[in-house]
C-alpha cells in the first residue's frame, strides 16, 4: 500500500522500434497524436498553447479535457500539463493544480527509448490525488503501448 508522499510521481519508459523523429512525429503532430491517443484536438500543438481534446475510447467516448503544451524540444523532449484522473464534466477544475506530464525521447540502436514522467500529484487534494494516481499508473502503461504500437505501423 502507498503513502500519499509516495504518490507524487508516475514513471514509465518502453522501448519503441522506430526512430525519434518518427515517435517525435507521433507524439506532436495534432493527426497522429489524436490517431493513437484516441482523441479529437481542438486547436494547435505548439508552446504555450492550450487545447481541448475529447476521447474518441469507446470506453472513455465523450470525455473533455485541457492541455497545455508547455516545451517542445524535437525530437528529445514533450511537455504538457493538464487536471490528472477521470474529469468529471460537472466540476470546474480552473483552481486545481495541474500535473505536468513529461516525454522524453532517447535514441538507442534500432529505435527509441521513450520514457514519461507526471509529476505534481502532491498538490492535488487528497480526495482526488489517490484516484487520478491510480487512474493514471494504469493508463499510462496502456497508452505507450498504443504509441508503440502505432509508430512501429507505416504511416
Amino acid at each position: 500500500m502507498m503513502t500519499f508522499t509516495e504518490m507524487s510521481r508516475i514513471d514509465r519508459s518502453i522501448e519503441i522500434d522506430a526512430t525519434p523523429e518518427r515517435v517525435w512525429r507521433a507524439l506532436t503532430t495534432r493527426e497522429e497524436l489524436s490517431a493513437w491517443f484516441q482523441v479529437a484536438i481542438e486547436g494547435e500543438i505548439a508552446a504555450g498553447s492550450e487545447v481541448w481534446m475529447t476521447t474518441t475510447n469507446p470506453a472513455y467516448s465523450g470525455m473533455r479535457f485541457q492541455v497545455k503544451f508547455v516545451e517542445l524540444e524535437p525530437p528529445s523532449l514533450f511537455v504538457w500539463e493538464w487536471h490528472p484522473g477521470a474529469v468529471d464534466p460537472q466540476v470546474d477544475y480552473a483552481r486545481e493544480p495541474r500535473t505536468t506530464v513529461t516525454f522524453t525521447l532517447q535514441p538507442k540502436p534500432g529505435g527509441t527509448r521513450l520514457s514519461v514522467s507526471e509529476t505534481g500529484f502532491e498538490a492535488i487534494s487528497l480526495p482526488r490525488r489517490a484516484s487520478a494516481f491510480k487512474d493514471n499508473t494504469q493508463g499510462w502503461a496502456e497508452v505507450l503501448v498504443w504509441l508503440q504500437q502505432y509508430a512501429e505501423e507505416a504511416h
